[in-house]
C-alpha cells in the first residue's frame, strides 16, 4: 500500500532581510498563508526543482520543502517557529526586569 502524500510548501531564507520566506508560485513571501502548497508528488517535484534552481541563489538561500498538517501549518516545531515570525522568548521592553545583584 502506498504511503499517503503529505502536503508540502517551499521555504528559504531571504538573503537581504534574513527572514524566513515561502514560495507563492510567483514570489517569495514572508507569510506562510500565501505559500503555494503542493498536494501531490508532481507539485512537490516542481517545488523541489524551484529550490534547486541556481537563479534563486541571488534572492534566497537554503530552500527546502516543509511538511504541513491538514490545516496548512508546519508539522515540525522548528518550522512552526520560522512560520510564526515571532521570537520564542520575551526580550527588550517585553522581558521581565531582572533583580540587581
Amino acid at each position: 500500500m502506498a504511503k499517503p502524500f503529505i502536503p508540502v510548501a517551499l521555504t528559504a531564507n531571504d538573503l537581504l532581510e534574513g527572514d524566513a520566506v515561502w514560495w507563492t508560485g510567483e514570489i517569495w513571501s514572508p507569510s506562510l498563508s500565501a505559500a503555494l502548497i503542493a498536494r501531490d508528488e508532481a507539485e512537490a517535484a516542481r517545488l523541489s526543482a524551484r529550490a534547486a534552481d541556481p537563479a534563486e541563489g541571488a534572492r534566497v538561500v537554503g530552500a527546502y520543502l516543509v511538511e504541513l498538517d491538514d490545516a496548512g501549518r508546519p508539522r515540525l516545531r522548528r518550522e512552526a517557529i520560522r512560520a510564526d515570525r515571532e521570537p520564542t522568548f520575551a526580550y527588550g521592553a517585553a522581558a521581565p526586569l531582572r533583580d540587581a545583584a
